[in-house]
């Protein structure tokens, strides 16, 4: 049998480093065929880049580049609306004329950005029968809550408001879910609440579902980045307790209420500081800034600028608590937002503090795995946190092998490899 060729159209790739980059790689690897890989040119993360140059899958992929990443997202701070939707035209073309002049069997495109599916779209609607469309998901589009967060919205100046809305139209444009539910032939999601969540908006539920496949993240056994991760020492009793949160605080990711509990902590113990610390690297909303200066809790939450993929892997085996800050939706509504970093989490098999709702997928895999989350109220948080400081530990021995990249996604693997057209 012939293998299979892939168009890849994924926005960023590897050894560029985020979510939708390192899920687009590790959908794929694992596949017998041969990948052209259409990509913007991101910054080279060094720790991921020594990983893939040891990955004898990685000389599947043929990767050329369009322009640079950060040319094609239109942003009001770079004043480059019109030069990045340019680039994004001239990025989709050329996975158009890339598919035009090739015999591809399959295309696969991932999000965010989510005009990788408009060039999906396009080579769908040329190619037709002749051509299978994959297309991925790390996160809805369509009736996102992150896009009508009355709180968020409420605090932006009209400045800000207008690069927001300028922001979510070239990078996360619903149109573009729409068009690659309605016409890929098959739909990756990265949990089950997400792709309810992303179904229940179409009347062709039933269609959709068939269509539907989730691969979870997911870890590459012999990459040294997360073998470091899984052989890490282990949470240590010294004081003050050090618990760590990566990635961005903003929109619906909510610790309005850790704060006020940090609060009333630090008024019934003075010398909370030297018990317990709460370190945040990555985007932090300035409302938080202003609140933890107005609560006098500096000393108790420091917040950094975002750090390298490495220095995140080093800080992550330093800390003693890790720090999962999950979506808050109004009223608990069920959400379908997955934190990247939960995977990371799973793998250290530390003691995690989780900040969530009874109706996220976070609650339920770290509930699953023996897990305490930590639900969204002052008295649950301080309580918690108290248990914390107190150092009363617990031993998580659960299997990871469910979470090894060859097993999540030996679906898709089938389905590409035993796929005719």
């Amino acid at each position: 049998m012939n293998k299979k060729k892939v168009l890849v159209i994924p926005g960023g790739f590897v050894p560029y480093n985020d979510t939708v980059t390192l899920l687009s790689y590790k959908h794929l690897r694992n596949i017998d065929a041969d990948f052209d890989v259409v990509a913007l040119q991101g910054k080279e993360d060094k720790g991921l880049k020594s990983c893939i140059e040891n990955d004898k899958n990685f000389s599947k992929f043929k990767i050329e580049y369009v322009c640079d990443y950060n040319d094609a997202i239109a942003t009001l701070e770079r004043k480059n609306v019109l030069s990045g939707v340019m680039n994004i035209m001239k990025y989709c073309r050329f996975a158009k004329k890339k598919a035009k002049l090739n015999n591809y069997d399959f295309v696969y495109t991932s999000s965010i950005p989510a005009f990788t599916h408009l060039a999906g779209y396009w080579i769908k609607k040329m190619k037709g029968d002749k051509i299978k469309w994959v297309a991925s998901f790390s996160d809805p589009l369509y009736k996102s809550p992150y896009k009508y967060d009355e709180d968020t919205l409420r605090e932006y100046s009209l400045i800000t408001k207008i690069g927001f809305y300028i922001y979510i139209w070239i990078y996360m444009n619903a149109w573009y879910e729409k068009i690659a539910m309605k016409y890929a032939d098959k739909i990756v999601y990265i949990c089950e609440e997400q792709r309810n969540f992303m179904i229940e908006h179409y009347e062709n539920k039933d269609e959709l579902l068939k269509k539907s496949m989730i691969i979870p993240l997911n870890y590459i056994k012999d990459w040294e980045i997360y073998s470091n991760l899984m052989n890490c020492k282990k949470n240590s009793s010294e004081k003050p307790r050090k618990i760590y949160h990566f990635g961005r605080i903003y929109g619906l990711r909510k610790i309005d209420n850790l704060l006020l509990a940090l609060k009333e902590l630090k008024v019934e113990d003075p010398n909370l500081c030297y018990k317990i610390k709460f370190k945040q690297y990555g985007e932090f909303n300035q409302r938080y800034k202003n609140m933890i200066n107005e609560l006098n809790i500096s000393d108790v939450f420091e917040n950094f600028d975002k750090v390298s993929y490495d220095e995140v892997m080093n800080l992550m085996v330093e800390c003693d608590v890790l720090a999962l800050f999950d979506t808050i939706m109004k009223d608990d509504d069920e959400q379908p937002y997955l934190p990247s970093k939960t995977l990371e989490y799973i793998l250290l098999k530390k003691e995690v503090f989780i900040l969530t709702t009874k109706k996220s997928p976070a609650y339920r895999i770290f509930k699953s795995l023996g897990f305490i989350p930590t639900l969204n109220n002052i008295q649950a948080i301080k309580e918690n946190l108290k248990e914390l400081i107190n150092n009363k530990q617990r031993v998580y021995n659960y299997d990871i092998e469910q979470y090894e990249n060859s097993k999540a996604t030996v679906k898709l693997k089938e389905y590409i490899e035993s796929n005719s057209k």
